[in-house]
């Protein structure tokens, strides 16, 4: 790997770190029962989450990096597909103008035409725009993903289970209760992205037009995608999984539609003593259909405070462990802990800060098939500006797969 060097870097500052931050923690901690220094020793903390944070930042940074790199092999296309893509790009270069285009060539355009306008990117530049949305969209990398031609995606949702029964040989057997089978709407909207090029690059024939459109229009989409995701309302926009209705009750009493959440019993913190018994609580309550794949989701800001939890034996509860191709941090009580979900709230009174769960049973997300390109070179005098869209919808399907934790008395 070319960035080798970088991320070891990278992950020995972060080590580092979180090895000074938790021997200030401990040293807060004694002093803080004589009452001695506690202003000045809260104050170095604060430096060292910092720094933390910091670190994990530029790791996950790094990750963004690799996933714009454009380095990635392309599969073998078709002899149909390189002549979309040579027309697309031709389109481009000739800022939009078919009369650029001969006759065999305009008849071919009327087949990449978009209905709403535009025209449809191939294949494969859709398919590796939203490969590198998902590296850098934290819930898409774990989120169920389906493609539809239709602007709602419906499923079936099982809300329920089997009831049984032992019964003799000869006996007579009773009818059980039957699974609860519910059906999900997902309903599509429209994201966009509108990339820019100087009409320079454009009679350039030798600048790469695709991978500035990939690039651009793939830090768009992942950026909208990842808050609405996790804060989208649905209004416009997908259902984020952190917009659902939350309950304190258990999977066997919660009404179906809500997720568990769990407090931390302190407003806008830990306990002090104890400090990993919420998490399990959070880790042990989820059903043993969803451990194999559950992952835990934060911000850096609130891995840098749960660096310092402890166990009643006084171990620290997570493991640091940097994985560039899966986004992971290390493991937290067994299983790896994702800080890259940068649009979750920070620690503060009452915030659902930590989720744990499997994310792709929980979380549907809806793709319409294709992007679209529409041209501007009106706009910008001496930029043509080309507006990208793509129809995304998103919302949890399933209720139990995941619970949160809030920070709350």
């Amino acid at each position: 790997m070319e960035n080798f060097a970088e991320v070891k870097k990278l992950v020995d500052d972060l080590g580092k770190s979180v090895h000074d931050m938790r021997e200030a923690n401990e040293q807060k901690m004694a002093e803080l029962a004589k009452n001695n220094g506690v202003a000045e020793l809260k104050e170095a903390q604060a430096k060292l989450d910092a720094q933390v944070a910091d670190a994990i930042k530029g790791l996950t940074d790094l990750q963004r990096q690799q996933a714009l790199g454009g380095n990635e092999p392309k599969g073998q296309l078709s002899k149909a597909e390189q002549e979309h893509k040579q027309l697309i790009d031709k389109i481009i270069r000739c800022k939009g103008d078919v009369e650029c285009l001969t006759d065999v060539e305009r008849k071919a355009l009327s087949t990449l035409s978009n209905p709403d306008g535009g025209w449809l990117t191939s294949a494969d530049t859709s398919g590796r725009i939203i490969t590198k949305v998902r590296d850098m969209s934290p819930l898409r990398r774990y989120a169920n993903v389906k493609n539809t031609s239709k602007g709602i995606l419906t499923g079936i949702v099982n809300n329920g289970r089997n009831s049984y029964a032992w019964v003799g040989e000869t006996e007579t057997r009773a009818e059980t209760n039957t699974k609860q089978f519910g059906e999900y709407e997902i309903r599509l909207h429209e994201l966009y992205a509108y990339p820019k090029v100087s009409n320079t690059m454009l009679d350039d024939a030798d600048y790469d037009i695709e991978s500035l459109m990939i690039q651009d229009g793939s830090m768009g989409f992942a950026e909208g995608e990842a808050d609405a995701f996790i804060n989208g309302n649905g209004v416009k926009k997908p259902r984020g999984i952190m917009s659902q209705t939350f309950a304190y009750t258990g999977d066997n009493s919660r009404a179906w539609g809500s997720v568990q959440k769990i407090k931390t019993g302190v407003n806008g913190g830990f306990a002090t003593t104890g400090q990993a018994n919420k998490l399990l609580d959070m880790a042990c309550g989820l059903r043993a259909i969803y451990q194999a794949n559950a992952v835990w989701g934060m911000n850096r800001f609130t891995l840098a405070e749960v660096m310092k939890l402890q166990d009643d034996t006084g171990n620290y509860i997570f493991l640091q462990g940097f994985n560039l191709q899966t986004g992971a941090f290390g493991t937290l009580l067994g299983h790896p802990v994702d800080a890259s979900f940068d649009h979750m709230a920070d620690i503060a009174n009452d915030s659902l800060s930590i989720i744990y769960g499997d994310l792709g049973a929980a979380y549907q997300i809806a793709d319409r098939r294709g992007i679209s390109i529409v041209r501007d070179n009106i706009t910008t005098p001496g930029q043509t500006k080309w507006n990208m869209s793509k129809r995304v919808g998103g919302d949890v399907v399933n209720f139990e797969a995941y619970r949160a934790l809030e920070f709350k008395a």
